[in-house]
Formats: structure tokens, sequence, C-alpha cells
């Protein structure tokens, strides 16, 4: 048996301890909270308690490769299926009104305990959650034009699922393929260039207005991240007008691609006017505050000269960064930046976290291709998920960060492999908008993050949590020395104390 199929087997999914002699299971939220449960499979479920919404769905096998150079096909049970009862395994979502009475309520074998303390909405939490999105990947799944009506109506679904979980940002494209071509569809830039005959520029912001306003209509945002001032090689694109002749005013738009590095006269005519017509739109559609110009994983000088060329264009324009560097290391203020788990999260990035909050800036952590533990792969064991949800509470941080909600293969539900990455490091949602077993365990540690907040505000079970923050250690977690399913049962049984 491969851990993952250990996942659905262990009593660790339900947050509490099983009464096994009695066959049935306890579980315990908040007033306003919504969590995900694996059904035990000995357990059987009846009608949801007066008031309290359940939705009910099973878990749905996908194949996948153990490793990028594995001929092996494994199956991972991990799209749900909401609406279904047949086969196994069962899932239930519980969702649990603000005003609802605390005390014991039962759903066939489950013994549900609604403990008296309240949970706000997703879109009030304080995590910030940014998990990438790729519109272009749902435009080629379903077929259609990309940000047509249709492609609009196939995106909603998955917008809204990852509205669940407290998304803060929405993702943009600045540039033609910002990433160069990683992923099975290429990224498209939301914002049209055109240079004149006369040598200045024009901007269209038509796609990316009525992609804002879309995202936010899910439930996204209201940050707006856009990638980016230092794609990979430095390939920007943009058309050019080309006269048939120096005294001909007939002619054609032709395509350029060009490699702009940052400090030449290039980059900056290429990106100054740009800058400055952007932040004008911004202003007059009253999103400038809530703007980033994002870079991941850039050097320590291409970051500083593109820092302080975008400061002294729009002194009052944000960045985002997600690097492996201290923040103070790039030697331009970074707005929102987020740093690799594993040896980066240090007690000198985590003190600087500390001093940036003051000034009103983020600082969080992220996941990608690596480390191999914890992680939201297809193969990740039990509680790895969790664990990446709840950690920023147990640290200082502000939330979490991962490259690719909906980056999907060719046809996800069918595999999930995607190289060159390993399988499920390219998605965690469903085409029809169905999540997969991992986020929905992601978002259950994102909520016990938010609990976590809220209990140190009202000053409660501060021995506990603290004793509980000195266990979590990213290097040895990185290493996958921690019991991930451990860690997650004490951290449910501290958040949901009734007493």
């Amino acid at each position: 048996m491969n851990n993952k199929s250990l996942y659905f087997s262990v009593a660790i999914v339900v947050g509490l301890s099983l009464a096994c002699p009695a066959r049935s299971f306890d579980v315990a939220v908040w007033r306003g909270e919504t969590t995900a449960i694996l059904v035990p499979d000995y357990a059987q479920l009846g009608e949801a308690p007066s008031g309290i919404g359940m939705r009910f769905g099973v878990l749905r096998p996908v194949k996948y490769a153990p490793d990028l150079e594995s001929l092996q096909r494994l199956e991972c049970m991990d799209r749900v299926e909401w609406g279904s009862k047949a086969g196994r395994p069962h899932v239930v979502e519980v969702s649990v009104p603000s005003e609802t009475k605390p005390g014991l309520y039962t759903c066939g074998a489950m013994n549900l305990h609604v403990v008296d303390r309240v949970l706000p909405p997703s879109r009030e939490w304080w995590y910030f959650l940014d998990l990438w999105q790729h519109p272009w990947a749902v435009a080629r799944y379903f077929n259609v034009k990309p940000f047509s009506k249709e492609h609009y109506a196939a995106m909603r679904p998955v917008y809204e699922t990852l509205a669940t979980a407290g998304q803060k940002t929405l993702t943009i494209t600045l540039v033609d393929r910002p990433w160069n071509h990683q992923c099975y569809d290429a990224y498209s830039s939301m914002i049209g260039r055109r240079k004149g005959a006369d040598g200045k520029w024009s901007f269209d912001y038509s796609i990316f207005d009525q992609y804002v306003k879309f995202g936010r209509s899910c439930g996204l945002g209201p940050d707006i991240a856009c990638y980016s001032m230092c794609p990979w090689g430095y390939m920007v694109d943009w058309k050019e007008w080309k006269a048939e002749s120096e005294e001909s005013k007939t002619g054609e738009w032709v395509e350029r691609r060009e490699k702009l590095p940052p400090g030449t006269p290039e980059f900056e005519d290429y990106w100054g006017p740009f800058l400055v017509d952007f932040s004008k739109h911004l202003k007059e559609m009253g999103w400038l505050n809530d703007v980033y110009i994002a870079m991941d994983e850039r050097s320590l000088e291409d970051v500083k000269t593109i820092g302080d060329f975008i400061r002294s264009q729009v002194p009052e324009m944000k960045i985002a960064m997600a690097g492996n560097s201290l923040p103070s290391k790039y030697g331009t203020k970074i707005d929102n930046f987020c740093m690799i788990l594993g040896a980066g999260i240090t007690d000198e990035y985590l003190a600087e976290a500390v001093a940036r909050r003051k000034k009103g800036m983020k600082t969080t952590y992220y996941v990608c291709c690596g480390p191999p533990y914890p992680n939201t792969f297809m193969r990740s064991g039990p509680g790895e998920a969790f664990w990446l949800g709840v950690y920023p509470a147990m640290c200082g941080l502000d939330g979490f960060l991962r490259w690719a909600w909906n980056s999907w293969p060719q046809d996800p539900v069918v595999d999930a492999d995607c190289q060159p990455w390993t399988a499920g490091d390219a998605f965690l949602v469903y085409p029809d908008g169905s999540p997969s077993w991992r986020f929905l365990e992601l978002r259950n540690g994102i909520v016990a993050a938010e609990k976590v907040r809220i209990l140190k505000e009202q000053g409660l079970f501060a021995d506990d949590l603290a004793a509980l923050a000195a266990k979590f250690k990213p290097v040895e977690a990185s290493q996958g020395k921690c019991d991930f399913p451990a860690m997650r049962r004490e951290v449910l049984s501290i958040v949901n104390k009734r007493q």
C-alpha cells in the first residue's frame, strides 16, 4: 500500500479521535465554519441536522507517476465528485451558519460538536493566500475563445472554489509567456501594446479591466499581482507599425519579440511609458492601491534595478516578489515578499516579517516543485497539505503562495502528470470546479490558522499555542522529519477546544 492509500485509511482525516467501539466519529467546528471531512469507511451518514449545511461526495481516482523517472502508474483518490454516494471514500463538507446554537448534533455516525466561537467569512480572513490562476488552461480545456462569454462561464466555478479558501490575489500577465512555456498551456498578455510609426506607445486595457472585474465577482482579491517586468530570458512582445515605405501611409502591424534586460535604454523605453500610462488607468479605475508589479525567483541585481526604476516612474506603485534571499538583501522596497519553505525560513527572516508588518508590508512563504515535504503532490502523505495551510500562524508569517491553481495537463481528470513537474504540482482544482482533496486539506489548515489568530487575539490557550508553535520546524519538515498526521491532530485538538 502506498502512502497515498494510507491517506484514506487513517482516522486523522476527521480531525478528532474516532470512537471506534460505538462505530461513530467526532468532528468539532466553529460557528461560521465550513470544513471538509473524509468519512471513515465503516461510517454511515444520515440527513443533515436542521439548519446545518452538508454536501456529500465521493473521491475519484486520478492516475499519476510517483516521480519523474518512473514508468509506474498509480492512482490517487483525489478528485471530489459532489452529489455522488456511489463508491468510496466518502467526503462530506459541513457548513455551520454563524447563528447556529452551540452543542452536539448528529448525522448518522458523525457526532458534530459546534463550538461557541465564530469564524468570519473567508473574504474577511487575515490569511494571505495566493494561488496563481491560469485562464488559458480553461480556454484550451473547454475549447472556447479566451475571454469570451463562454470562457468566463467556464472559469467561474473554478475561481469560486478558490474563493472559499480566502484567496487574496488575482493573477495578471503583462507580457506573453512571462515564465516561458513551463505549463501545458502558455500564458499570454492581458494588456495589448502597440508602437506607432512615431515611436509612441499605446495600450489596450480592455481584457485586463474585464478580467479584474470578473475575478472580483468570483470573490478573489482585492490584490492584483501583475507578472512580470522580469520575464524568463527578459523576452517581451509588442506590435509595431511597419510602413510599406518611408513615404507611405499604408502598412501593417507586425509582431515583435526581443530580449530587453533590465537597466538598458531599450528596457526603459519599453516599460517607462507603460508604467506611467498604466498607473493613470489604475487611478481612473480606483485600483492603483491594489496593484503589485510582481516578480519571482529573480536575481538580487535585477530586482533592485527594476524596483528602483518602477519607483522612479510611479513612486506609489507596489512590488511583490517570491524569492530565496532575505527581503532586506534586495536593496529596494518589496511590499509583499514570499520565501521558499526550508532553510530560508530562518529566525532572521521571521524577525524581518515582524518589522515589515509594522510598516504595512506582507511576508509569506511558498512551495512549488520543492521541497519534497510537505507539499501538495499526488504522492504527498497525510497531513502535509494541512501543515502547509496552518504553518503561517505558527511562525508569524502572513500567508502562503503556490504557483499553480489550475495549470492543468492535457486531461487532469484522467491523468495528473504534467512534465517536467511532479504529478499534482501544477493544479489543485479540476475543470468543473470540483476540488482536489489536497486543496480541501490545505483549506482546512488555513481555517485552523485563522482560528489560531482569533484565539491569540482573545488571549486563549496561550501556553498550548506557544508549545505547539515550537514543534513546527520548517527545515526538518522539508526533510520529511515530521509526523504530519500527529501535528494535524494536535492542532485541531487545541483550536477546537470547547473550554
